[in-house]
């Protein structure tokens, strides 16, 4: 995940330019270090770093006072394990937190790591496992693209037949031919209910996605929803399913600043009119609870909003915090790197669902906003899809 140091990319030039007839040329002297210097056109302290590898790996050995020599029997280092780790975006905070988990893990279990963005693209996602497996990849880590319902039966997952394992992360299908290491959400859903169900609420409206997007995290929120909501009697809405509308994926594009004044319009003609509102995370509670302040709504002493992720911008630049929750993103990351190792060694024939679970964070929040942190500042906000 880092790039490769100068020096060993110099000494990679010179076995390159030199060894590949070291078998007929044994006990060959190399050139001086200022002449390599000047060959390579690098500093002379760059190439004392470079015969000093070249010379822990055994490709040359030196002798006293007369320089470098090729060694008899150049040592042919070892084929390194690398895996692949294809995420959807490399800025999201939820996706940096996780490549710093796996690039972790991997290290510790001497891997190297092939990391690739697949900007949100299906396409972009298959070809980039393909050619990371055609580099060496011995085992696939992927924060997979969300996707409709009518391409599960012809996904490459769904048919996936190679024996290298693949381990989703956090999104995920039942049809997929891989392991996967997800977040509890049904729990989660539930235990935010819960929370607010006990702080009196009894109409509490969840922030829907469409059912043609199989974003398995917002729908296994709202199943957790329903059975906190059934389990404690209230009866839900039928107008709580469909809000906000298909309009409104949040799966399809991008929902900015014009779109939640009309979400929150919405909201507010709800009957009955809700008194929680359960968003789909941070940034979308952020937006939702700055749409009823402007329309004159307090937030929470009328309508109390939540959100999930604690995400980072929301946490230093908006008041009033909501409650959330807190993902573990980096240990999700070290997980699923051990899932891979695990399925490496054993029989990885067989896929199965590893489940982590998630806290709230649950936050007192205040109407107005505090003196020294600024309201919502919207163009500083990223697009977060979970």
């Amino acid at each position: 995940m880092k790039s490769t140091p100068s020096y060993v990319r110099i000494a990679e030039r010179i076995k390159a330019d030199m060894f590949p007839n070291a078998s007929k040329q044994e006990g060959k002297k190399l050139p001086t270090q200022e002449e390599l210097a000047r060959y390579y056109g690098v500093s002379r302290s760059t190439i004392v770093r470079v015969m000093s590898h070249l010379a822990a790996e055994g490709s040359i050995h030196s002798r006293q006072g007369s320089g470098g020599y090729l060694s008899d029997k150049p040592h042919i280092p070892a084929q390194r394990k690398c895996l692949s780790l294809v995420v959807p975006d490399l800025h999201a905070p939820v996706t940096v937190a996780t490549c710093r988990g796996v690039e972790r893990k991997a290290r510790q279990l001497g891997y190297h790591v092939l990391l690739g963005s697949s900007e949100y693209r299906l396409e972009s996602e298959h070809e980039l496992i393909q050619q990371h497996l055609q580099a060496g990849a011995q085992g696939v880590i992927l924060y997979p693209v969300t996707r409709f319902r009518s391409q599960v039966e012809t996904d490459y997952l769904t048919h996936w037949d190679s024996p290298t394992p693949v381990v989703a992360l956090d999104i995920a299908c039942e049809q997929w031919q891989c392991s996967r290491v997800v977040f509890d959400n049904v729990q989660l859903g539930y235990d935010m209910t819960r929370q607010l169900i006990a702080r009196g609420h009894k109409h509490i409206l969840f922030m829907h996605t469409s059912t043609e997007r199989l974003h398995s995290s917002i729908h296994e929120r709202a199943k957790g929803w329903r059975l906190a909501m059934e389990e404690a009697g209230l009866p839900i809405p039928t107008s709580y399913i469909t809000w906000p509308t298909p309009e409104y994926d949040i799966t399809a594009r991008h929902i900015g600043d014009a779109d939640y004044p009309r979400i929150v319009d919405a909201l507010l003609e709800l009957e009955p009119r809700p008194s929680a509102v359960i968003a789909w995370h941070d940034v979308a509670a952020a937006y939702v609870i700055q749409a009823l302040l402007d329309r004159g709504v307090g937030s929470p002493d009328e309508i109390q909003v939540t959100g999930f992720d604690n995400e980072p911008i929301i946490t230093r630049l908006f008041r009033p915090l909501m409650p959330t929750s807190k993902p573990d993103f980096t240990r999700l990351g070290e997980f699923a790197v051990e899932t891979l190792e695990a399925i490496s060694a054993g029989d990885s024939s067989h896929t199965r669902t590893y489940t982590y679970p998630v806290p709230l964070l649950w936050r007192d929040m205040q109407t107005k906003p505090s003196s020294d942190v600024p309201a919502l500042d919207t163009s500083q906000l990223m697009p977060v899809l979970r």
